[in-house]
């Protein structure tokens, strides 16, 4: 399908968009292109108007076609913004599945009496897949790189107000296993106004300790 588009580079040219289902690396092109463009519309936030802001989606999906052209995915920016609603509903009923079997099995009421079809998305057959209604084909380095994006864009790192300490979500060693919660200094980093006020100490006493009693020697009489 042609179709009138920039081509990377600054001109504009007929684009030859390649047609049929997403391989794997278009896949990974396009999430690693999805993530870039939020980072770079969030650096540019603090120092836009609210106007500037609000740009049309369109016109945010064309950035995500160009950056997926200039990698080799020659996909149009529709079908860009199709592919990822659709990896973003195939990844969210895996990862409520997995923390809700996370979740049970952890429960001190369901110790020792899980049930043997409660088992990992990861280790189920495409048609035990099927048959609890979760996408038959997600690859788990797709999985682990929307957990990259999708998880630290909706929690990113947040500050608790008057403890100076921030958390960070990241995912564990495996993709379907829970999330860690790790501390990081972030006081430094806040504005003075949000960082913790220190009490100045009392000052030291410099006088002498007061003198200790003494106890008084016996005298002793001495013959000669």
């Amino acid at each position: 399908m042609a179709d009138q588009g920039g081509d990377g580079g600054g001109g504009t040219g007929m684009r030859e968009y390649r047609k049929g289902n997403w391989t794997v690396s278009e896949t990974m092109v396009l999430i690693e292109a999805k993530q870039m463009d939020d980072e770079r519309r969030m650096k540019r936030s603090s120092g836009e108007s609210s106007e500037s802001r609000g740009k049309p989606a369109e016109l945010r999906w064309k950035w995500v076609e160009d950056y997926c052209c200039r990698k080799g995915c020659l996909r149009s920016q529709n079908q860009c913004n199709d592919k990822w609603d659709n990896l973003m509903r195939d990844y969210k009923r895996v990862r409520d599945y997995e923390r809700k079997l996370l979740s049970s099995s952890s429960s001190p009421s369901d110790h020792g009496n899980i049930k043997a079809e409660n088992v990992s998305y990861w280790k189920m057959e495409k048609n035990e897949r099927k048959e609890k209604n979760l996408p038959t084909n997600m690859l788990p380095q797709i999985y682990e790189a929307l957990v990259e994006v999708v998880e630290k864009k909706g929690a990113g790192q947040r500050v608790i107000a008057g403890a100076g300490v921030g958390i960070s979500v990241a995912s564990g060693s495996h993709p379907h296993v829970g999330y860690m919660v790790q501390p990081i200094a972030a006081a430094a980093s806040l504005p003075p106004m949000l960082q913790p006020q220190l009490l100045p100490l009392p000052p030291l006493s410099l006088q002498p300790p007061p003198p200790q009693p003494q106890a008084a020697v016996p005298t002793v009489d001495h013959m000669w």
